[in-house]
């Protein structure tokens, strides 16, 4: 049977990683954090030393909790609607806006199957010749390395995700090489979601940052997609997961299907909202003088009933304690919504999501299938009134996604 361990190290190893990488604790595997402090302690060393050794973040033992708690699932042209909306949508818009190059960013990269996939939807929607160019990123150096060796197995390719574009050569024992002229165009490098992104890399086009930020803090999740919209171009595309943006982030616009989750930041002077339509000026008809007539005895008042505050009222309010940090205020407001509306789809989501976010996933999953089983009901084109009006085929999406794949993929 296995010692104890001093709850002190988990607690506290849950917290380096989760300040390193934006994580929620409850994201983070127990079983990997006693993996490596177990490990530790048979190498003869003492609790006191590893805990001493994690309050510096950059120490040995930090960065091997880091890549002890990253998960790495990814594979070729995973959410195949996003690279087939790049293609047919995201690139001939960038080029009528005069784009010289071609630049896509592949955050949170793992071990690039999304860059690779990413530098061959844009390197073939565009002439022979024309510049493209694709960065993947992650915090996990050895996942990194796997990608610059550019030679892949079968995990990375799955029947759910066709092969969009040419990609790869088959090789022997089923193994696959990342086209020469695919891989000259992407490079990859380190670096952290919550950190600003050197500015010698430049500026993109289009950024994937999907199946990652599932794993944040509301807070992280913020600061991160904030991160990441301050490296567009003006005009230029971000594509998140199912589940991760239950809102439109600061600056920009939803682009394509609600369920899409696809972002454009706005540019010079361009608004989120539409301007104001000019009334038109109405020909007066001349006054009517009213024939007098006796007055008749005023009716009852009948006695007022103030009606309860509409869902979307509710589900504002909700959100704006939210954005104040106030997660018990906007969980009594969501649940009274709820209650009050179980049809409102809105609610339904949000609920789910802040109680993911929360670490009550027992009760989130519920919340998820009621969704599920009411979004399959109306029509997949018929919109949902709500603070953003979206369709019902969004609803079902979100909830398919976080059922099929679960929140923490």
């Amino acid at each position: 049977m296995s010692a104890e361990l001093d709850p002190r190290l988990l607690s506290r190893a849950r917290e380096v990683v989760s300040s390193i990488t934006g994580f929620r604790e409850d994201a983070i595997a127990a079983e990997a954090m006693e993996r490596v402090v177990r490990g530790e302690l048979a190498r003869g060393r003492s609790s006191a030393d590893l805990l001493g050794e994690m309050l510096f973040p950059q120490s040995p033992l930090a960065n091997t909790l880091v890549r002890a708690a990253l998960v790495g699932e990814t594979y070729f042209f995973r959410q195949p609607e996003h690279f087939r909306y790049i293609s047919q949508e995201g690139v001939p818009a960038a080029l009528r806006r005069g784009a010289l190059a071609l630049r896509g960013w592949s955050a949170g990269c793992s071990t690039g199957e999304e860059a690779y996939s990413l530098a061959a939807a844009l390197q073939a929607s565009v002439a022979h010749g024309f510049p493209v160019e694709v960065m993947g990123t992650d915090l996990h150096e050895a996942s990194l390395e796997t990608a610059r060796r550019a030679s892949y197995g079968t995990w990375s390719r799955r029947e759910s995700a066709p092969r969009l574009f040419p990609l790869y050569l088959d090789g022997a024992d089923r193994q696959v090489t990342i086209l020469p002229v695919v891989r000259r165009i992407t490079s990859f490098a380190q670096s952290n979601l919550l950190a600003p992104l050197p500015e010698r890399f430049g500026r993109f086009d289009f950024i994937l940052c999907r199946n990652v930020l599932t794993y944040f803090s509301p807070a992280a999740r913020d600061a991160a997609i904030a991160l990441l919209a301050r490296t567009l171009n003006p005009g230029g595309l971000l594509f998140l997961g199912a589940v991760e943006a239950d809102r439109v982030p600061a600056g920009m616009v939803r682009e394509g299907p609600p369920e899409l989750q696809a972002f454009r930041l706005l540019g010079p002077g361009e608004s989120a909202t539409p301007a104001p339509v000019a009334r038109v000026m109405e020909r007066v008809a001349p006054p009517v003088i009213p024939v007098r007539r006796p007055k008749a005895a005023p009716p009852p008042v009948p006695a007022q009933v103030t009606p309860p505050p509409p869902p979307a009222r509710l589900h504002l309010d909700a959100l704006e304690r939210i954005e104040e940090g106030d997660a018990n205020g906007a969980l009594a407001v969501l649940e009274s919504l709820v209650r009050q509306a179980p049809d409102y789809l809105p609610g339904l989501l949000e609920l789910a999501l802040l109680r993911e976010r929360s670490g009550a996933r027992e009760a989130a999953v519920p919340l998820m299938r009621a969704l599920r089983m009411r979004a399959e009901r109306l029509a997949p084109d018929q919109l949902v009134d709500g603070p953003e009006a979206l369709p019902a085929r969004f609803y079902q999406a979100s909830a398919d996604a976080y059922l099929n794949q679960g929140a923490l993929e």
